[in-house]
């Protein structure tokens, strides 16, 4: 009976080997889909603290920069310098009327002031010469009132010897 005893143990050990294989695969494909899961939740929460320090970053340099912001006082007003009403016509085949009236602005120096009261037959002469040449179109914007101040002021400035011109201002400027 003993030989019958083994036989029936092995029968049986070989009958569970089978199952015990079919086990294995199936505990490995699980722990495959469980690593799998644990990477992807592991992916989103780094992703989700990356973005929440940049964001941290961002921010706080962006209120850095806001609280840099120093309101500064006007600078005080320059002193002026009048010229008389400047009237002329356009280059134009068809002319336009311009009519100017100019101050010059400057800070405050009596040297600056006594050479402009000298000069300002050539000033006048110079602004003249700079309007004649000027058509409708490059008088008829904002921007090119901007640009005709500037070329006055850099004509001027040029000229002078004891300061310079900071600002021209128009108080009246009618092209018709």
């Amino acid at each position: 009976m003993g030989d019958e005893e083994r036989d029936d143990l092995m029968e049986e050990e070989e009958s569970s080997q089978p199952e015990e294989t079919a086990g294995p695969s199936e505990t490995s494909k699980l722990i495959k889909i469980l690593l799998y899961a644990a990477g992807g939740v592991l992916l989103i929460v780094m992703v989700t603290g990356i973005s929440y320090l940049v964001s941290k970053n961002v921010q706080e340099s962006s209120y850095e920069k806001s609280q840099d912001i120093v309101a500064a006082p006007p600078p005080p007003p320059l002193n002026t310098f009048e010229l008389p009403a400047f009237s002329k016509t356009t280059a134009d085949a068809e002319p336009h009327f311009i009519k100017l009236k100019i101050s010059l602005g400057y800070e405050m120096s009596i040297e600056l002031n006594n050479e402009l009261v000298k000069r300002k037959d050539e000033i006048q002469h110079i602004v003249n010469i700079l309007l004649q040449g000027k058509k409708y179109e490059d008088l008829n914007s904002v921007n090119d009132a901007v640009i005709l101040a500037e070329e006055i002021k850099a004509h001027i400035n040029i000229r002078l010897i004891s300061g310079k011109i900071k600002e021209v201002y128009f108080k009246e400027f009618v092209v018709n």
